[in-house]
């Protein structure tokens, strides 16, 4: 889709978004910022007649798929574009379904309570899920906690289970998100409003190997992999936006173990149907699971770590809520590793800590969302000449306000975050030679940086089946220069009742990261870096049914590459496009079978550096993380009563590589390495079974226990997923994954 195609509609929908903005803002005294589709949202609890709650009870506006699932106190939340007049079901297996006629409004919260009773049905009796991809012209996948940490082979990991959605390319065992042909830096994590700016534990280039937030602390998920509201910004390619627990409705108590971790976490209502608390906290001990499974002999220091998290929420008034939420996590890990012609102990820990308050409020005609955050993280690690310490503090405020009527709905919102990173330490002046002798740079620096920005868009119903957002996102960096500017819009057409096609433009701005500039020596200054995103598809959905198909074409320029020893520049250029292809059948607990398949084709080029010994050149070639095809299958089945066995398997095109093909002696001593032409080699693909066994046992009316075994890679496929050398780079050898076939066990009780 080329831009023309939408510029009317794009110019007469910036008119009304003036108007709006200079009519609508004045009780805010002209306040900057932005607006989408202001939701309504419903809430309410499940119960039996004796009024204990009905856990993973479905609850649905009927004739959409619009709802959500209940949690194991029976209760519910979600939000829907629907307005008006709506009749609300819930249902459960084993229980009779009740329906209740509400009225929803933009911006307003009902309350319902459903009261089941009990009957007698066939186990296989199918219920529609509301975990799905949402509606409208922001196209984005929502997963629920109860999805993720049963989908096989996630390890009961939310950034796992989101690569098995299109669109995500996952090269190798890593969780890290390369959303559309982008790197992993370039998708944002937002907790509550708050950016997460450290999401994965065990951090690597590939992201990490877990994701830092886990599932069971949120509420749900919307992850949006292109063509998104200028709601968010300082992100290329995609977002992660969570939402933490509410308050807990009653008492209690959770429990697990397993062979690689501990937790205990614990709900208690402090004052009724105002004040509650959740904490909870784990200790991961993976030098069973290795035993287990004959691994512990690849560590010196096995994965550990510990966590803990607190939630804190005030709901005040009608509309009015406070919500604290605090995580901090510490991990450590000793193992031999290689990289390039160098083989060596790694040695890493890291500490990773963030605060969060959010004020929700409404002060009609405004519904107003305010968060403070901060955050800081350190780490240490050292492998042969790599030896640095660096750390990364950041405070935020952030504030967006809507307006809604019948027509339309307006947004305005701003950002104001302060960083300060802080680097010490000795690293290599080239990434593929690090061994000790290698040529090192000694930095003992710290840089602040300040970053601000605001948005304005407007959401409206130009015909009863077209829908439009058009949107005006500005920020600015302090050591970026100018301020950078991105217009935004969007069409969703219903072509018919339960089929849509859809059509995005942006433009979208990032910020080099801090530690870029931390190590860049350069006399040039680096700036933003910079995409457009073009996006057509159809969505369509029935019943226990969601397919979806979309295309899309990101040009990138001005992207940061690296020049030479401590040099870089925004001399970079690139292009991804690709297809994403998505089905889905039925909800876990919900309906007897369920699971999804997904398919991405992409193709991604990029600016990239071919060392050439002692100096750099800059070439463009597929980027590291163009995988050209990538298929996922996730099936889930209850084979009897409460017994379910699940599977996934996933099948990826291999990584491309820049192959070493020759090498260069410095005076100094070191060998250094000539690369061939960049990504002119690709490893072999990946393929893995994963299977998982559940049993859910429940006794004493609100307790039960589930148990749980998995078989990861069950085939046992030595997937190759890096390459290491020979001390003289003349023997080239394939690195294999360390998740060979592992068998884990464990077990969640809760009181």
């Amino acid at each position: 889709m080329h831009i023309w195609l939408i510029t009317p509609i794009l110019l007469a929908m910036v008119a009304r978004m003036l108007t709006l903005i200079l009519f609508g803002l004045l009780p805010f005294g002209g306040v900057f910022s932005s607006a989408v589709a202001q939701p309504a949202f419903v809430q309410g609890q499940v119960q039996t007649p004796e009024g204990t709650g009905i856990p993973y009870a479905n609850v649905r506006i009927v004739g959409t798929t619009d709802g959500a699932a209940t949690d194991e106190q029976g209760r519910f939340r979600f939000e829907t574009r629907r307005r008006g007049r709506v009749e609300l079901q819930a249902s459960a297996v084993g229980y009779e379904a009740e329906t209740r006629t509400s009225r929803l409004t933009s911006g307003d919260t009902v309350r319902v309570s459903f009261v089941l009773g009990l009957t007698h049905v066939k186990l296989d009796e199918a219920v529609v899920t509301g975990e799905a991809y949402s509606t409208g012209p922001g196209e984005t996948a929502t997963l629920g906690p109860t999805e993720a940490v049963t989908t096989p082979g996630a390890n009961g990991d939310l950034f796992r289970a989101l690569q098995s959605f299109p669109g995500v390319a996952s090269p190798g065992d890593g969780a890290g998100l390369f959303v559309r042909g982008g790197d992993v830096t370039e998708t944002k994590t937002l907790l509550d409003q708050a950016t997460v700016h450290h999401p994965y534990r065990y951090e690597s280039p590939a992201g990490g190997t877990f994701g830092a937030v886990r599932p069971f602390l949120v509420d749900g998920t919307q992850f949006s992999t292109g063509g998104f509201s200028a709601q968010y910004g300082n992100a290329l390619s995609g977002v992660l936006a969570m939402e933490s627990k509410d308050r807990p409705q009653q008492s209690r108590r959770y429990v697990n173990l397993g062979l690689a971790a501990a937790s205990l976490s614990f709900d208690q209502p402090l004052i009724e149907d105002e004040l509650g608390l959740r904490v909870s906290g784990n200790r991961s001990f993976t030098g069973l699971l290795f035993r287990v499974n004959g691994r512990h002999s690849d560590f010196v220091t096995v994965p550990q770590g510990m966590d803990g998290n607190l939630g804190l929420t005030w709901d005040y008034g009608e509309t009015g809520q406070l919500k604290l939420f605090a995580f901090a996590r510490h991990s450590r890990v000793g193992v031999e590793t290689v990289q390039g012609a160098y083989e060596g102990l790694y040695r890493g820990s890291s500490t990773n800590q963030l605060y969060n308050l959010q004020w929700r409020t409404r002060a009609r005609p405004w519904t107003l969302e305010t968060s403070a955050s901060w955050s800081t993280y350190s780490s240490e690690k050292r492998f042969g000449a790599l030896n640095v310490t660096p750390t990364d503090q950041s405070g935020t405020l952030r504030m967006d306000a809507t307006r809604s009527t019948d027509d339309w709905t307006l947004r305005v919102g701003g950002t104001v975050e302060r960083r300060h990173y802080r680097f010490d330490g000795t690293f290599p002046t080239n990434p593929a030679a690090v061994a000790p002798d290698a040529p090192t740079r000694t930095v003992n620096t710290g840089l602040p940086a300040t970053r601000a920005g605001g948005y304005a868009e407007v959401e409206s119903n130009l015909l009863p089946v077209l829908t439009a957002r058009v949107g005006l996102r500005t920020d600015v960096h302090s050591r970026a220069g100018r301020p950078v500017v991105d217009p935004r819009g969007g069409l969703s057409w219903r072509v018919a009742p339960h089929t849509h096609l859809r059509a995005a433009w942006g433009l979208y701005h990032q910020f080099p990261e801090l530690s870029t500039y931390s190590e860049h020596t350069g006399p040039t200054s680096l700036g933003a870096q910079h995409t457009q995103h073009y996006v057509m598809g159809v969505r369509h959905e029935r019943s226990d049914w969601l397919l979806r198909v979309e295309a899309y074409r990101k040009p990138y320029r001005d992207l940061v590459v690296r020049t030479g020893a401590s040099r870089y520049a925004n001399a970079g250029s690139g292009l991804a496009q690709g297809l994403d292809l998505f089905a889905k059948y039925g909800a876990f607990l919900e309906t007897r079978v369920n699971g999804w398949a997904s398919y991405s084709l992409l193709e991604s080029r990029r600016t990239q550096p071919r060392d050439r010994g002692a100096t750099v050149q800059l070439e463009k070639g597929p980027a590291p993380f163009d995988l050209t095809h990538q298929a996922t299958v996730v099936g889930k089945v209850r084979v009897v009563n409460q017994l379910r066995l699940g599977a996934t398997y996933r099948y990826t095109t291999g990584q491309p590589f820049t192959p070493v093909v020759g090498t260069e002696r410095q005076p100094s001593g070191p060998l250094l390495p000539i690369d061939g032409p960049v990504g002119s080699k690709r490893l072999p693909s990946y393929q893995r079974l994963d299977l998982q066994l559940s049993y859910y046992w429940p006794f004493n009316r609100q307790q039960h226990v589930i148990f749980y075994a998995a078989v990861n890679n069950v085939l046992d496929r030595a997937n190759v997923v890096d390459l290491a050398y020979s001390a003289d780079y003349a023997e080239r050898r394939e690195r294999t994954t360390n998740f060979r076939r592992s068998v884990y066990v464990g077990l969640t009780l809760t009181l």
